[in-house]
């Protein structure tokens, strides 16, 4: 193990990763990932299927697709709001911060990018779809157009 490492205690009920060292831990539990910057986890990697069984089990799940305007045009997930990557920081102000966000892009870099983004901002409850909408559509799951 790393020796920037002297302790490292993983604590699933409120999931939280110790660390006596400052690093960036990338850690799988169960069906998420968990990303880890220090002591704080800041946002959780879901696969399709959890992301399709959350936006149905919750009505109030906020989608955030964070690709370009003409990305969006051409199919996205249904009822998602268009707030692309670049425009996040500016626009974060207008989200709530206890709500739960299902953030997504292409393949899944950018959302990452947004979930740290709103983590960090104090969002308590950030999912990153994984894989974006590329592995939403390969799943056959459905999108709509604007």
């Amino acid at each position: 193990m790393n020796n920037l490492f002297e302790s490292a205690m993983v604590n699933t009920r409120r999931m939280t990763l110790v660390l006596a060292g400052l690093a960036t831990v990338v850690m799988s539990i169960g069906f998420f990932n968990f990303f880890c910057v220090g002591q704080q986890v800041i946002y959780k990697t879901i696969s399709v299927s959890d992301a399709r069984a959350l936006m149905e089990s919750s009505s109030n799940v906020l989608v955030v697709d964070v690709r370009t305007p003409q990305e969006y045009a051409q199919g996205h997930l249904y009822g998602a709001v268009n707030i692309p990557l670049s425009d996040l920081p500016l626009r974060i102000g207008g989200l709530e911060k206890n709500r739960p966000i299902l953030v997504y892009c292409r393949t899944g870099h950018r959302s990452a990018q947004a979930s740290s983004i709103l983590a960090n901002a104090g969002f308590t409850h950030v999912y990153n779809l994984e894989g974006g909408i590329t592995a939403w559509i390969n799943s056959g799951y459905p999108t709509e157009t604007s």
